[in-house]
């Protein structure tokens, strides 16, 4: 083989990484920018504001969402937004068998007892979980650990 053929197929070799990088970049720059967190609507004392900042912070896992006996219902990831709504991936089990699904809704707190202790309502807006409806919605006195996870329900 010619030298310059040797070089031609070396250049080309190095011209593919190159252009799936630059593909890559040019990807990258058009992906919308992430949106900053809003501000949840909370009563007005520092109690609340802190409670909301803590909630919205962390990502709640094998979360209960109501007291009712019956079948085995978890969202297995839940997330408090901070335009007080809120997502989560959850499933429903009965009888060994398990039920992956979805809800969605709003949420608001009373005035807090303290940084890291309030009552929560939140609603369902949207559901595909077995025995759930749209309007359902949930009250607790809610408590967090200083990382925003849930630490205790009381349901009300």
């Amino acid at each position: 083989m010619s030298r310059s053929l040797l070089a031609l197929l070396a250049l080309g070799a190095l011209a593919l990484p190159a252009s799936a990088l630059a593909k890559k970049k040019k990807e990258e720059a058009a992906a919308p920018v992430a949106e900053t967190a809003a501000v949840p609507n909370t009563p007005d004392d520092a109690n609340s504001k802190k409670f909301g900042a803590l909630l919205v912070s962390a990502t709640q896992t094998e979360f209960k969402p109501t007291d009712s006996s019956g079948a085995k219902f978890r969202y297995a990831t839940l997330n408090f937004g901070g335009n007080n709504t809120w997502a989560a991936k959850g499933y429903v089990e009965m009888d060994g068998e398990r039920m992956d699904c979805a809800e969605s809704g709003t949420w608001s707190i009373e005035a807090a007892e303290s940084a890291t202790v309030a009552p929560l309502t939140w609603k369902v807006d949207k559901t595909d979980c077995a025995g759930r409806t749209a309007g359902d919605s949930t009250r607790a006195i809610v408590t967090l650990d200083k990382s925003g996870k849930v630490t205790d329900l009381v349901y009300r």
